[in-house]
């Protein structure tokens, strides 16, 4: 029995798994007829693309509506496979995916993903950060994840304050999405304390935030002193500081002594604070050679 003569569901496998390590899909799909006709509709079903050449390439390709739909996407960029005009690039992109994926439809429609995931990094001066949110009004994803491309014990910052803005922003368009999280990234260093880290998002269950820097308590314990996150069932804060890295990490005590700045007069937030103790844990991960916030004992920060 030849390759081309097995079952088409153990061939739609090993085709599948084949054009993820293929660096030129094209060459496996043009062997024989059969392999165009099964391995194309996975062709697309987990998008990963590796430079912004790939993005831009892909947003001006001229290809027929997708069979079906994607089911993840991954932009995974380092060092000299990314520019300044990324965000761009990835909003053209996933604007020409969802024109593909809802061509037969009478409308453009979000295109929903079980998991849409980035790891690269963000820049200061980029003029284009109004793509991002544009980028991801496009998507509505289950699990997003942004982390950035250096090693995880290298302390850096990927997602830039006036980036993580947005896409704290850009959380609450979203309808699936059940886990987020973040890593390397830096909050404005501004007053949060009357703003809540989230928007109201129903859907959330999890969220992990880490290596995190001006991060204010007070933002954290505001999301839980309303009733618009209840499905929300674990928050972790990972490597999270309230100032820069040289200053002390965030224990779960800050965000409980946040709910009194929240909560003033006669009102209660007992059950907030409560809700905290069940839902929040603070940890450390990655320790200075020398200075900062030193942790001994226990991962977890009370």
């Amino acid at each position: 029995m030849t390759l081309s003569n097995l079952p088409i569901e153990i061939l739609s496998d090993i085709l599948y798994f084949s054009l993820l390590d293929e660096p030129i899909p094209s060459n496996i799909l043009r062997v024989c007829k059969g392999f165009y006709q099964v391995g194309q509709p996975s062709l697309f079903l987990d998008l990963c693309f590796h430079s912004s050449a790939q993005l831009r390439l892909f947003s001006q390709a001229q290809v027929r509506p997708l069979s079906l739909a994607p089911r993840s996407v991954t932009v995974d960029l380092a060092g000299r496979n990314a520019d300044f005009r990324t965000f761009q690039y990835l909003r053209d992109a996933l604007l020409e995916l969802r024109c593909r994926t809802n061509l037969d439809s009478h409308g453009l429609e979000i295109i929903s993903l079980d998991a849409f995931c980035l790891r690269l990094h963000s820049y200061a001066q980029d003029t284009s950060l109004q793509f991002i949110q544009e980028a991801l009004s496009f998507i509505n994803p289950r699990t997003f994840t942004w982390s950035g491309p250096d090693p995880e014990h290298h302390f850096s910052t990927a997602i830039v304050a006036p980036v993580a803005s947005r896409l704290f922003q850009a959380f609450g368009s979203w309808s699936n999405i059940r886990h987020i999280k973040v890593t390397n990234i830096a909050f404005p260093d501004v007053d949060l304390s009357v703003l809540p880290l989230l928007p109201v998002i129903p859907s959330l269950q999890t969220l992990y935030i880490g290596q995190a820097t001006f991060l204010a308590p007070q933002s954290v314990a505001a999301i839980f002193c309303g009733n618009g996150m209840m499905n929300l069932e674990r928050v972790r804060l990972v490597d999270a500081y309230g100032g820069s890295i040289w200053g002390p990490r965030i224990r779960r005590s800050d965000i409980e002594r946040a709910v009194a700045l929240i909560f003033s007069g006669p009102v209660d937030g007992g059950h907030a604070i409560a809700r905290i103790r069940r839902v929040v844990s603070c940890e450390k991960k990655t320790e200075r050679i020398m200075g900062g916030d030193r942790v001994e004992g226990s991962a977890f920060l009370f």
